[in-house]
């Protein structure tokens, strides 16, 4: 009887896991059939989940797109974390393959060593990394073409700009999709394009940062006198705008009021500029005032930043020492916005004179800040700077704020025009014959505005003209006639990111940062840091005992001299030989407090790992036997 009650149970058992895998078996099938693309995305920051304006751009392609992803597979094996980020970057993709509604044909590759894929991921500027004992290349990138043979390229998906991976996505995309490149139309107080210098009575060469701008963009130069931007630009690029005729203000109120982006370098002092002698401060200043505080910012109109903390040390020459020049800024990481794409993969910015920005209390816009000085910032005269001999002169009488002064901002939002009413001007009538001698007969004319409210203004302005002098940032040498230039900073770069920005339409500019996929373990760390404060507080305890007893120790030898014959008294022996033994004590717990901060550091991680890892499977596991004893029980 009790042979086939257990016969029947086992009988019993074999029916309920059979029946458990079909389930599992058909419940596999009908997810990969009937709810392929379906997924919830319970991510902190909607990780996996596309932005609106992405899903945008992508469902309003209107011509095909094919994307090739190069990933070495193999050749990274042993290293889990980068084929983590490339299985990422994989679904990004089938997430845009299937948003296109056919128009981006998607293609994996995998460039095995010495394989024709690999020639052909190297030929189309994907960049290798060396790795491993052989220093074999691997390729982690993307090849977009349109039906134009046109070619976009992502070198190397670098897993530390994650953050905009899907602003790098779709704007690659973006680009195969237009038809030209972006027009960029320049006005310029100071001479960005070259010219003719009467003081050297030599002609100089465009700026360096104009050369490479011209390589990406479609450059075209306006006039200081114009009415009206033309409707071809795209990107409206201001340096130091001073003296503007007022119908050249209304133009570019009313681009700004159409939708247009620009791109604005103002300045309280602008070292390029050379006003006639005297020298004047206000000779140096750009004065868009009316359009700024439309746009609900303010440059200060006498002031410059000096900031110590990222000031630069300059060589003063004939034989004087180094000086430290707190007008002259070297700016790293730290001072950058690091969730604006403008601010993506800049290392380091130059900046000389520098202004400061501030936001008006009747703005309606938004400003975020993407560049900021240090807290140990003052705000300085700018006529300081107009006969300064010494740079360690503007240290006298500075005290810093502790405030961290804006120098670059974006601006977006609801923006009013400057000239609601419209702008009467004065303009030359044209006359017939010999005019020489004849004044010039003026008509006057109403320039009437067509947008006087914009719901979302896209402006960048930043606090400094001198940013894209070569002298800031690469050094120009002369080579066979060729000029080679060498960057020693980003400022070229940041340039170029934001009008890189500005170019795409509205959706892609507002695609902001995501957060980052690999997440750390932040208990662990705050835990860390707090081991690491209470361990630091002990060594710095047994640190200063070590200091007193070698301090003992060497008053000791020297009562002993130089004779190691010297006689010392009994208690002085003692005293001798206790402060050696407490010396080696002390550096014996010194060592064990290190040991114990690693041991204990470890035992945390490792603790909270197995908590992360295995406890929900565990607690999923007793609930399901819990369940299945109830059951039991209640038949």
């Amino acid at each position: 009887m009790k042979n086939s009650s257990y016969i029947k149970t086992m009988g019993n058992s074999k029916t309920g896991l059979i029946a458990v895998l079909a389930i599992f078996i058909i419940f596999s099938f009908l997810n990969t059939s009937l709810f392929k693309g379906v997924r919830f995305d319970l991510t902190e920051g909607q990780l996996y989940t596309l932005s609106d304006e992405t899903k945008k751009i992508i469902s309003e392609l209107d011509s095909p797109v094919s994307l090739k992803l190069y990933f070495s597979e193999k050749a990274t094996t042993e290293l889990p974390g980068l084929r983590t980020y490339a299985h990422r970057i994989k679904e990004l993709l089938q997430e845009y393959e299937g948003l296109a509604g056919g128009n981006i044909s998607l293609e994996f590759v995998d460039p095995i060593p010495f394989s024709e894929n690999e020639d052909e991921a190297s030929s189309s500027g994907l960049q290798g990394i060396p790795v491993g004992i052989r220093g074999d290349e691997i390729y982690f990138g993307l090849v977009g073409k349109n039906g134009r043979d046109e070619e976009e390229v992502i070198s190397f998906f670098q897993p530390d700009k994650e953050q905009f991976v899907e602003y790098e996505l779709t704007k690659l995309i973006y680009n195969l999709s237009i038809a030209k490149l972006p027009v960029v139309g320049v006005i310029s107080g100071v001479k960005i394009n070259g010219g003719f210098d009467y003081m050297s009575q030599q002609r100089q060469p465009a700026w360096v940062v104009m050369q490479q701008v011209e390589d990406l963009f479609d450059v075209r130069m306006l006039a200081d006198d114009v009415d009206e931007i033309d409707s071809e630009v795209d990107i409206l690029l201001l340096v130091h705008p001073k003296e503007l005729e007022p119908q050249a203000l209304f133009a570019i109120d009313q681009f700004v009021m159409k939708g247009g982006r620009t791109l604005v370098f103002v300045d309280p002092f602008a070292e390029t500029d050379q006003p006639p002698a005297p020298i004047a401060t206000a000779g140096r200043r750009s004065d868009i005032e009316p359009l700024l505080t439309m746009w609900g910012l303010k440059l200060q109109e006498d002031n410059i930043v000096g900031d110590f903390a990222n000031s630069l040390v300059v060589n003063m020459g004939g034989g004087a020492n180094p000086t430290r020049h707190i007008a002259l800024l070297g700016l790293d990481t730290t001072a950058f916005n690091q969730d604006d794409i403008v601010m993506a993969g800049l290392e380091s910015i130059n900046m000389s004179s520098v202004g400061i920005l501030e936001q008006l209390d009747t703005a309606t816009t938004k400003i975020t800040p993407l560049v900021q000085s240090s807290n140990e910032s003052q705000p300085l005269l700018a006529e300081r700077l107009n006969a300064l001999q010494n740079p360690e002169s503007l240290m006298d009488d500075f005290i810093p704020t502790g405030t961290q002064y804006m120098l670059a901002a974006r601006i977006t939002g609801i923006a009013q025009s400057a000239y609601p009413d419209g702008l009467e001007i004065e303009e030359p009538v044209e006359q017939e014959g010999d005019v020489s001698d004849k004044e010039p007969e003026m008509v006057k004319r109403l320039l009437t505005p067509k947008v006087v409210e914009n719901q979302n203004i896209n402006v960048i302005v930043v606090a400094d003209t001198d940013i894209l002098t070569d002298r800031l940032w690469v050094q120009v040498q002369q080579f066979f006639g060729q000029r080679v230039v060498s960057p020693w900073a980003d400022n070229s770069g940041f340039l170029v990111n934001a009008l890189d920005n500005l170019s795409g339409n509205e959706d892609l500019i507002n695609i902001r940062s995501r957060g980052r996929f690999s997440r750390p373990f932040t208990k662990v760390e705050a835990l860390r840091r707090s081991a690491e404060e209470e361990f630091s507080a002990q060594q710095q305890v047994l640190q200063e005992q070590l200091e007193i007893t070698e301090t003992k120790l060497l008053e000791m030898e020297q009562l002993r001299g130089d004779d190691d014959s010297a006689i010392l008294s009994e208690e002085q022996e003692s005293a001798l030989a206790q402060f050696q033994s407490e010396k080696i004590r002390i550096r014996k717990e010194l060592r064990d407090v290190q040991h114990q901060l690693d041991r204990d550091i470890e035992s945390l991680g490792t603790e909270l790992k197995l908590i992360n890892i295995f406890l929900i499977p565990v607690l999923l596991t007793v609930l399901i036997v819990v369940i299945r004893l109830f059951r039991k029980r209640a038949s």
